[in-house]
């Protein structure tokens, strides 16, 4: 059961006048790719104003902006929504995370400094204690950062943007990353071997880490996600 969404948005700092459409767009950006909104969920802008203490105007505009992205979907009631993917859309998305973040980590292997390699044994060890702890808004936040630090460190400004935009659509789905009042249905353990390969040095190796880290993440979640109808 998908919480309320005052509760969804309660880490989302109420906005300051400065630059306030994008700092809107980004904060409701971040929520999409932490799974605070499940797939198939419609999106009310006075809901959104009111938990980013904000008028109606920046939310809407930035709620169009994600749509342009594919982040979100425009419903027929000109309402917007997060979209229910298929799952043949969900391994779709997946193979291709698969391929250009896997790639990512094969770049990071060659660059990545000790000072990087030291903050992801953290992450490592605060995402288990996340994950005993049953603290389920922690534990995406750290995942998200695990993955990032690798990304960040291949050093590729053409890389970023796009494996973001994989994971605005990832994102939802990650909501059933906790079912209600349990341990993670996904685990951590795999980011071991990409910690390991990236020590090494060994491209090849945290190139499939990485895509098996995501490869088994996605079989979970396909067993207790909600999808939408194939066509036909």
């Amino acid at each position: 059961m998908a919480m309320p969404l005052q509760a969804e948005l309660r880490e989302i700092a109420p906005m300051s006048r400065e630059n306030l459409q994008e700092r809107v767009y980004r904060a409701l950006r971040q929520a999409l790719m932490r799974g605070a909104f499940p797939p198939g969920r419609s999106l009310t802008i006075r809901a959104l104003a009111a938990a980013l203490k904000t008028s109606a105007m920046p939310v809407r505009e930035a709620l169009r902006q994600l749509v342009a992205e594919r982040a979100l979907a425009m419903l027929p009631n000109r309402s917007f929504g997060t979209p229910l993917m298929t799952v043949a859309q969900f391994d779709d998305l997946r193979r291709i995370r698969m391929r250009i973040e896997g790639f990512a980590a094969a770049e990071a292997a060659g660059r990545i400094d000790r000072e990087t390699l030291l903050r992801l044994e953290e992450i490592d060890a605060e995402m288990a204690a996340a994950s005993r702890r049953v603290r389920r808004e922690r534990f995406i936040e750290l995942n998200q950062e695990f993955h990032f630090t690798i990304y960040e460190a291949a050093g590729s400004a053409v890389l970023m943007p796009i494996i973001e935009s994989l994971w605005l659509q990832i994102g939802p789905y990650l909501t059933f990353v906790f079912p209600d009042g349990e341990r993670p249905q996904v685990t951590h353990a795999t980011h071991r071997p990409v910690i390991v390969a990236l020590k090494r040095g060994d491209a090849a190796a945290a190139q499939a880490a990485l895509a098996a880290d995501i490869d088994k993440a996605g079989e979970i979640l396909k067993r207790v996600a909600t999808f939408a109808a194939e066509d036909g």
